[in-house]
């Protein structure tokens, strides 16, 4: 009876909050105030902590005064991403009409749910560096699982046994995984490991017929045969319920998917945890940094995607001599023509994240650098072909 007494006593913008709110209670809501994003109740408390803010108090008429924090709108890109690395979903509810229009409150909604293996801030990535949301799906003794990077659109599917999953991941290392609601993960070996950030989705979206559905409409294709996974049924059901989580419960885009690529342990050297630790392959034993490590010493990459393209093929080294040589062929014929590699090198000084400047475009959040970059960056593509 007091709650409902409360929430009649409480002002009409925050009873449109806590409508919001209560769509959303597993996440931060982040709610659009003018030229501010402000935080209410234990969220405000959470997020003053988190961000080193003031916390203040915003009357509620009747209902007394609530907690508040925020922040400038345009400084989100400051802030998201430390409440994301904190382990916090963020819900971004926006004004979705003229405030010079409205009749009453100013509507509002939220259009995006952020959470850390799907934030894709400038802030929150790694230039060089892959941030992946994965899913698992466990049938018997038998795992399939897909990863994407939201920031990328890349995209990938595989299957393993389930007592392989832990090795399996670790080369993606995932930021956030996805599960069904009841499957228990705290005991795995996997998940001990990892630690990765875990969102849930209902069991029913895990199903195979659904998956393939909405991975042949997203594609356009008839089959997934032309992918060389169409035999995955695991591993299809694990991206079909990614695709349904990005769409449905974080507001995301999907149009810059525009492939599936299988993983494959034929022609792939195996490397567990324990070789890649002690290899220092990817991080030092004594700084827990990269420096020192073979991938800093190897990257003389020029641009992003070159140095996420490297870390891939050194944590999924070829054993298939074929591909080997291609590779060597390449690399020789570079290093015996110093002068035509010096200028590949210029003109791909010039190009910029490409990868993720049309993922930021599909989503909406493109600025007129990003697409300034991008035509400057398309201008190098015939500069390349001259060579």
């Amino acid at each position: 009876m007091s709650s409902k007494k409360t929430k009649s006593q409480g002002t009409p913008l925050m009873r449109q909050y806590e409508e919001v709110k209560r769509q959303y209670s597993d996440a931060i809501v982040l709610f659009r105030m003018g030229d501010f994003y402000e935080t209410f109740s234990d969220d405000a408390v959470t997020t003053a902590k988190v961000l080193g803010i003031v916390l203040t108090k915003r009357s509620n008429g009747a209902a007394g005064k609530v907690p508040l924090a925020g922040f400038p709108y345009h400084a989100i890109d400051n802030y998201l991403h430390k409440l994301v690395n904190a382990g916090h979903r963020v819900a971004i509810c926006e004004q979705v009409e003229d405030p010079k229009l409205a009749k009453g409150i100013v509507k509002r909604e939220v259009v995006e749910v952020v959470t850390p293996g799907t934030i894709t801030s400038e802030a929150a990535l790694n230039e060089k560096s892959n941030q992946f949301l994965s899913c698992v799906h466990i049938h018997h003794d038998q795992a399939g699982y897909a990863v994407l990077d939201q920031s990328t659109g890349e995209l990938f599917i595989g299957e393993c046994p389930a007592a392989g999953l832990t090795e399996a991941l670790r080369k993606f290392a995932p930021r956030e995984v996805l599960l069904a609601e009841n499957m228990v993960y705290s005991t795995t070996d996997w998940y001990r490991e990892l630690k990765p950030f875990v969102s849930t989705v209902e069991d029913w979206v895990l199903s195979f017929d659904q998956g393939e559905r909405t991975l042949t409409e997203h594609f356009s294709v008839r089959t997934l045969k032309g992918f060389g996974c169409g035999h995955m049924e695991l591993g299809i059901t694990a991206a079909g319920a990614i695709f349904y989580h990005v769409k449905n419960a974080l507001n995301g885009s999907l149009s810059h998917i525009t492939t599936l690529t299988p993983i494959a342990d034929d022609g792939i050297m195996g490397l567990d945890g324990f070789t890649i630790r002690n290899l220092e392959v990817f991080k030092s034993l004594a700084t827990q940094g990269t420096h020192g490590t073979l991938v800093d010493l190897l990257d003389e990459t020029v641009t992003n995607g070159g140095g996420r393209l490297l870390k891939q093929w050194l944590s999924q080294p070829l054993t298939n001599i074929e591909k080997l040589n291609d590779r060597l062929d390449i690399v020789e014929g570079f290093i015996k023509n110093k002068r035509l590699l010096k200028k590949v090198r210029t003109v791909l000084d010039d190009v910029l994240d490409i990868e993720r400047i049309l993922g930021k475009i599909s989503q909406n959040k493109a600025n007129p650098r990003d697409i300034i970059g991008l035509k400057e960056s398309l201008k190098c593509i015939p500069k390349l072909q001259e060579l």
